[in-house]
């Protein structure tokens, strides 16, 4: 049984590159997609239930109700596996379904077209490091063409390397929107240039290190790319990740904005953290800069859209841990929320109390759900996960509390209720009980919440997931899946998927009926430390045997979220795209 360690990092490198030439969807090789002859593509017709962005809607709630027939199990090397696609060595960004295609943001270390190898010292040929988005057919996963972004020349202060293109495209009719590892927002062509050349193409440095047009049948037809680095003297940090969000004739993105690699100074902190464009040109419709000075080190989260309490709003994450609505054709703020204790300390290396967002928020029924979380290079920490439901009678700061500008004798900051707060619940802080196994109550987490028949799923970082009541923020349960979780919970059919980077997917059954299973009360009254771990073992079986359907072994990290669409279940692991059918 192949494992994989848990603490393998984002920000770190491969160390050394990946031979060109391994096998590509059931049995094609890389090498054999001449990029002279492109696949001829068929016109299909968009799928009943397309996955066509992160969180498959703009509310960003990883719920699919349409798709039925998800097994208790599944099987990666089974007979329902329709087709499998290598990528490259690392994937997060995707899978995207949408009219007869499937799109993933990954790296080039499985290089398709030569032109992006390069000879190496030894006289062997090796791949070039590039960001790269890939498009399959939907029906036989067959390779039809590539978006390929050379590495900016600053280096890994900018865009770290082999992390590729760590945006989830999205697709909106012939148009395909994405952040590059460039941090470029780019719109594409979804055929590329097998139906003729509509834009540009890209261009980038050879292994010759000649300047050249990518510009192969089997490259990317690029519509416009706004590069905010250029335009808007942002400074990403690391890298530049954000999955676009559009509503109407308007896209929207997190920037990454951030700090330089002392990992204390911010270069640009008049630099746009929040962003939107025409989504037909790529101009500018308004930019805001509000985390300012105050980001605490990158930005890579997600926007979302609602409509709450009769107020259309586009919500952005900021790197100084607030919330903030914007209206979404001027950029007004609407209001804001801080989503750390006002005695919270960021601490550089993840020690600190104080942390940001990865995970994307989550809009259901007008409220709004969101956990806190830091780069995983920090591992975990105290957090907190929160409920706000915004209302259109209250604007500006919506948060449970507010700073009174004075200090105690231990010179924390003294608080006061704030009149104008929105918060709902929040689900976290310190873990007090006796004999628990460790200091707080919920961990930082990179994950997406999924919000259905009025209970929220989410997990954290450091592998736990949760079961919350959606109303009051009851803890019904916990299951711990012991290794890094940097996907999210999705619901499909009564189950609920969670992948993890030991390569393992669990499937859960979702009951709508749920009553507590506290294992930290089940042994705070022991008389010892074993006793109380016996006790705790009793309720964590009894949570595994009620909800844990299955387990199963993929063949690298899984560091993105399965989804269904039309009828398939998609896993996405680090060097693999499996499409494996319902039915």
């Amino acid at each position: 049984m192949r494992r994989f360690s848990a603490t393998q990092k984002l920000l770190l490198g491969l160390g050394a590159a990946i031979a060109f030439g391994c096998a590509v969807a059931v049995s094609t090789n890389p090498s054999s997609n001449s990029p002279e002859a492109a696949p001829e593509q068929e016109t299909p017709k968009a799928g009943g239930s397309d996955h066509v962005m992160m969180g498959g809607t703009v509310s960003r709630n990883m719920v699919n109700t349409i798709d039925k027939g998800m097994p208790d199990k599944v099987d990666p090397e089974g007979d329902k596996v329709l087709w499998k696609a290598t990528l490259g060595s690392r994937a997060y960004g995707g899978p995207v379904i949408a009219g007869g295609k499937v799109f993933v943001g990954t790296n080039n270390e499985q290089p398709r077209n030569k032109r992006d190898t390069v000879k190496n010292a030894d006289g062997e040929m090796e791949a070039i490091d590039r960001g790269i988005v890939m498009c399959f057919t939907e029906k036989d996963g067959k390779f039809l063409w590539q978006a390929v972004h050379d590495k900016l020349p600053s280096g890994i202060v900018h865009d770290w390397k082999y992390e590729g293109v760590c945006s989830t495209p999205l697709v909106e009719g012939d148009r395909v929107y994405y952040v590059s590892n460039r941090c470029t927002v780019t719109c594409a062509d979804v055929n590329g240039l097998t139906n003729g050349k509509q834009g540009k193409t890209l261009q980038g440095i050879d292994g010759t290190k000649k300047t050249v047009a990518y510009d192969s049948p089997t490259d990317a037809d690029i519509i416009w790319e706004f590069d905010m680095i250029k335009e808007l003297n942002v400074f990403p940090h690391n890298m530049s990740a954000c999955s676009p969000l559009i509503v109407g004739d308007i896209i929207y993105v997190v920037t990454a904005n951030g700090v330089d690699e002392g990992h204390i100074n911010i270069p640009a902190p008049e630099a746009p953290s929040f962003l939107a464009l025409n989504k037909e040109t790529g101009k500018v419709v308004w930019k805001s800069s509000a985390p300012g000075k105050n980001i605490m080190h990158g930005q890579w989260s997600n926007p979302v859209y609602a409509e709450i309490d009769g107020v259309k709003q586009v919500i952005f994450p900021g790197g100084d841990g607030w919330l903030r609505a914007f209206v979404p054709e001027t950029g007004e703020e609407l209001w804001k929320f801080d989503a750390n204790p006002k005695d919270a300390v960021y601490e550089l290396g993840g020690t600190g109390t104080k942390s940001d967002f990865i995970g994307t928020r989550v809009v259901d029924e007008g409220r709004v759900y969101i956990g806190v979380g830091q780069d995983p290079e920090h591992s975990t920490g105290i957090a907190n996960f929160f409920c706000i439901a915004p209302k259109k009678d209250k604007k500006g700061d919506i948060s449970k509390t507010l700073d009174t500008g004075m200090k105690d004798k231990n010179g924390k900051p003294i608080e006061k209720p704030n009149p104008n707060s929105c918060e709902v619940w929040r689900y976290g802080g310190a873990e007090t009980r006796k004999f628990t196994t460790r200091d707080f109550k919920f961990g930082r987490t990179m994950s997406t919440a999924c919000v259905v028949d009025g209970l929220v799923y989410i997990s954290e970082l450091h592998g736990y997931v949760h079961c919350l009541d959606a109303k009051t923020g009851k803890h019904f349960w916990r299951f711990d899946t012991k290794a890094s979780i940097w996907g999210s919970p999705y619901y499909v059919d009564g189950k609920i998927l969670l992948a993890t980077d030991s390569g393992d997917m669990y499937i859960f059954k979702h009951d709508k009926d749920q009553v507590v299973y506290d294992e930290v009360a089940a042994g705070e009254n022991a008389g010892t430390l074993k006793e109380a771990r016996a006790a705790q073992k009793e309720v964590i079986k009894k949570v595994s045997d009620r909800f844990l359907l299955s387990k199963a072994e993929f063949d690298a990290p899984i560091r993105s979220t399965p989804i269904v669409a039309n009828g398939v279940l998609y896993v996405m692991t680090e060097k693999t795209l499996y499409a494996i059918k319902l039915k």
